[in-house]
């Protein structure tokens, strides 16, 4: 075999391996996972875009956000309790949050009781962890937001429907696709 001959075998071959890799990365659980949180997260806010509701859009996504740091690799009863525990743990949050930052005294006692609650979920684990940094995460958002005492409700109802969606969406794709 001629030099080019070689050359071109070596090419071939570098190639097969990389078209290879390619294709276990396409059909590997990390990128499933990435899709999945990706797709769950921004379909909500793309929705509301497309039909002028982005801030309801947008709020359902903080609640798939937030229940997607939950959704980490393990038992599929771990992974429902976890994902569950943080949909209404978020939902509480946003609730009491919303009316908390009305006024600064209740606000400020608000910090400390779940800034301490919250972060002593690191105990349990880093699914526990996952949950209490969403409840951190939430009431940090939902400190900064304008929303007036009739909206706290209406907020917080959407945060729990991202939640929903996302734990449904994810439990729906496990159970058709489990490996």
């Amino acid at each position: 075999m001629d030099k080019f001959g070689k050359e071109y075998a070596r090419t071939q071959v570098v190639m097969q391996h990389q078209a290879r890799e390619i294709k276990y990365f396409f059909y590997s659980q990390a990128f499933a996972d990435g899709f999945r949180t990706s797709f769950a997260i921004l379909l909500p806010a793309l929705l509301g875009a497309y039909f002028n509701f982005f801030q309801v859009g947008l709020s359902i996504s903080l609640g798939c956000m937030c229940v997607s740091l939950t959704d980490a690799p393990g038992p599929v009863i771990h992974k429902r309790s976890g994902m569950l525990f943080c949909t209404a743990g978020i939902f509480l949050v946003a609730i009491v949050t919303g009316f908390a930052r009305l006024n600064i005294y209740t606000l400020g006692l608000e910090i400390v009781v779940s800034s301490f609650f919250f972060s002593m979920f690191n105990v349990y684990g880093i699914r526990a962890a996952s949950v209490g940094n969403s409840g951190i995460l939430i009431m940090i958002l939902t400190m900064d937001s304008s929303l007036t005492a009739s909206e706290v409700l209406f907020h917080a109802v959407l945060i729990l429907a991202g939640g929903v969606f996302y734990t449904v969406l994810s439990l729906l794709l496990h159970s058709l696709r489990p490996y």
